[in-house]
């Protein structure tokens, strides 16, 4: 049999029918809007204010102008590292539609201020006024959208589209402004080109302040916390992983921050004027956004710690590349790849630092006051703005220190200005910090790079010769289907797996199917009495991995008594749990290496899984609310538990999204029962004729287990 549900849609890639989305909230929908269009105000300050400085200093040398520039960035950033809770207990104390509203007028006003005052000082504490703004401005950004929301279940989607319309307005605002730019030099005269950007970025603002002045129904006030990244940064990430993690962070962040420290002089210098600078911003922002988006989904079976070691590498030799090459266009399209790399970066890391192998290092002593879940993400992204700050100080200090210089290389000469020695010199550091970092984060030491790189570009997971060796001697190949069917039922307490897998198996057996419903743990006598001691809220002293052992015993039992029998005659099988459960539970939940419990559960089960897996996904809070029984074991865990077994599921089933269906549980029980037998009806071995009734309601709900 061939997989087909691949080639063809499925209902769930459109919303489903009787569900809202955010769009349809309308004060949501107005207040996004507006949001963007102040955010994109955001980004539009960077290269309105810098090149003013650019131009301010177009009489003097190229190291001054790099220096004023470079200035200007640094005291853009600067607000971030030392003003960052001070701007949070501002904005926490101040009504959210008025703090969003003053933000945008004064911000407004300053950069009228800038053209007309025309001085470099001036556009330096512009530059540093307007940043602090936007520090007040950004918490009540993400905080109203969200509150716009009156359910649990869409609040997530709110948080991030609050987070996209901070940050989505980047590459737009670098286009807009090469647009401005070639605008202006094709209607204003030299001493005036660099006016138009402030004064189209305050229009912006103006636009963005009367929409938001224009929605009654932001909240007064949502909660706000800000955290000082020198604070993060001082009290350390916890782990020896998470240093890694930050080392790396530390080489891309370093690498996409000289490009634009030097751009505008750079560009200049290759002919490129304002135009070339903005294009080169837009190449970079482009890059980020493609990276941050491909990163968690390419090189799948590759580790995910080589891949941000490679990442960070080739951001390094790319940035060296952008040194040396005097040509504008490719500098702009390798500027492009920089920014593809260092978001992928970017994304790897802060999917590796949550990886519970961050928080834990095999065989070491965990660190004393490790953090919790969510600071080790604040400090990469602390180290980050550190690092950017560094960069717009240092290198354009650089750049002028070390001035330009001609080359003679016998026939041809070769111009090597003070910006592309600064970049060659960022690029050598950011190698080598790349360089110790793969070496620090690399948790597969002993296999072979090429190879195992090779494997993951052809979808696989490489094994050395020796293993696979060993493998077929114990005869326990790794098998992805049997004769029959295998669906398994994932999700958190309360999502409804239960009654979505028992309906699933009366409609398979109403249409002639021998089936096999079964669960886990305890669907053996051996199984049972495992259960009962897992569950037992009586149980204590149960080690983590004794834990994930008995659950890994619990289920080779299971395989070799009930599923490969069943499966091997022919039936289809419908469990509720399989080793994903292991894998979020004890892995992400009990934070241990996911990778382990992989290589236990595959020699457990012989390497069988599922042709599909149906992920039900509910919010924990809800779903416990549900069980009516009393909480065993593992449901009486914490909240943070739980939400990081659901974050857990949620990973694994991005990563083999071909074998996942992901449904969100809250929706009702028909509509999702139409869609796990519309997924089904794809795998089966003789299709289940299209206008078979459904039979779904006519039983009631049965809360899960």
């Amino acid at each position: 049999m061939t997989r087909t549900g691949a080639s063809r849609p499925h209902p769930a890639a459109s919303p489903p029918p009787g569900v809202s989305s955010l769009s349809s909230i309308g004060p949501f929908r107005r207040l996004r809007s507006a949001l963007s269009l102040s955010g994109l105000g955001l980004w539009l300050c960077v290269p309105a204010l810098t090149a003013m400085a650019a131009a301010l200093t177009r009489d003097d040398d190229a190291a001054a102008r790099a220096q004023a520039v470079g200035a200007v960035l640094a005291l853009m950033l600067l607000p971030a590292v030392l003003l960052a809770p001070l701007a949070g207990m501002i904005a926490a104390r101040v009504d959210r539609r008025l703090m969003l509203i003053i933000a945008d007028v004064l911000r407004l006003v300053i950069l009228v201020t800038v053209p007309l005052v025309g001085t470099l000082p001036w556009t330096m504490a512009a530059a540093f006024l307007v940043a602090f703004l936007g520090l007040l401005w950004t918490p009540a950004a993400r905080a109203s959208l969200p509150a716009l929301v009156p359910d649990d279940e869409r609040r997530a989607g709110a948080h991030r589209s609050a987070t996209r319309v901070v940050f989505g307005p980047a590459p737009v605002a670098a286009l807009l402004f090469a647009v401005i730019a070639l605008i202006a030099e094709g209607t204003l005269g030299r001493g005036s080109r660099a006016d138009l950007a402030p004064y189209v970025t305050a229009a912006v603002f103006l636009a963005a302040a009367a929409l938001v002045a224009a929605i009654r129904e932001i909240p007064a006030a949502e909660p706000i916390r800000v955290t000082s990244p020198l604070k993060l940064i001082f009290q350390g990430p916890g782990t020896a992983t998470a240093r890694g993690l930050g080392l790396a962070v530390t080489a891309a962040s370093l690498a996409a921050c000289a490009v634009v420290s030097v751009a505008r002089v750079h560009t200049g210098e290759l002919g490129g004027g304002d135009a070339g600078y903005g294009s080169v911003l837009a190449g970079l922002t482009l890059g980020v956004a493609s990276g941050l988006f491909l990163g968690p989904r390419v090189l799948v079976p590759f580790s995910r710690r080589r891949l941000l070691g490679l990442a960070v590498i080739a951001a390094a030799v790319t940035l060296g590349v952008i040194a040396l090459v005097q040509n504008l266009v490719v500098v702009v399209f390798a500027t492009g790849l920089l920014g593809v790399l260092a978001g992928a970066a970017w994304t790897t890391g802060a999917a590796a630092v949550h990886d519970p192998g961050a928080g834990h290092d095999p065989g070491a002593r965990t660190d004393q006051g490790a953090p919790d879940g969510v600071r080790p993400t604040a400090y990469l992204r602390s180290v980050a703005v550190v690092t950017a700050v560094v960069a717009f100080a240092a290198v354009p200090l650089i750049a002028g220190a070390i001035g330009s210089h001609r080359l003679d290389l016998g026939d041809s000469v070769y111009d090597f200005d003070g910006t592309g020695a600064a970049l060659l010199i960022a690029a050598v550091v950011a190698l080598l910090a790349g360089a110790v970092a793969y070496k620090r984060l690399d948790d597969r030491r002993g296999i072979p790079l090429l190879p195992d790189l090779r494997a993951a570009l052809h979808g696989d997971v490489y094994t050395p010769p020796e293993q696979a060796a060993a493998a077929a001697a114990a005869q326990q190949p790794v098998q992805r289907r049997q004769r029959g069917v295998f669906v398994a039922f994932e999700g958190g307490e309360g999502a409804g797996k239960t009654t979505q897998a028992r309906l699933a198996a009366i409609w398979l057996r109403d249409h002639g199917y021998d089936v096999v419903t079964t669960h886990e743990p305890g669907a053996t006598k051996i199984g049972m009495r495992l259960r009962a001691l897992l569950l037992d809220r009586d149980t204590t002293g149960l080690s983590v991995r004794g834990e994930t052992l008995l659950y890994a015993a619990d289920r080779a039992d299971h395989v070799a008594n009930v599923i490969k029998p069943a499966m091997e005659r022919g039936a289809i099988v419908v469990s509720d749990r399989y080793v994903d459960s292991s894998l979020a539970y004890q892995g992400f939940g009990r934070q241990q290496r996911v990778e382990d419990i992989a290589r236990v559960n595959a020699w457990a089960t012989g390497g069988l899984v599922p042709d599909l897996t149906v992920l039900l996904e509910i919010p924990p809070r809800t779903g416990l609310d549900r069980l009516s029984a009393p909480a065993d074991r593992i449901e009486s865990e914490s909240h943070d538990f739980h939400e990081r077994v659901r974050a857990g599921f949620r990973a694994l089933a991005e990563a083999d999204p071909d074998r996942y269906l992901i449904l969100d549980a809250s929706r009702p029980q028909a509509e999702l029962s139409r869609e796990i037998q519309y997924r089904i009806r794809e795998i089966l071995p003789d299709p289940v004729p299209a206008g078979t009734e459904d039979v779904t309601s006519t039983f009631p709900v049965i809360t899960d287990l």
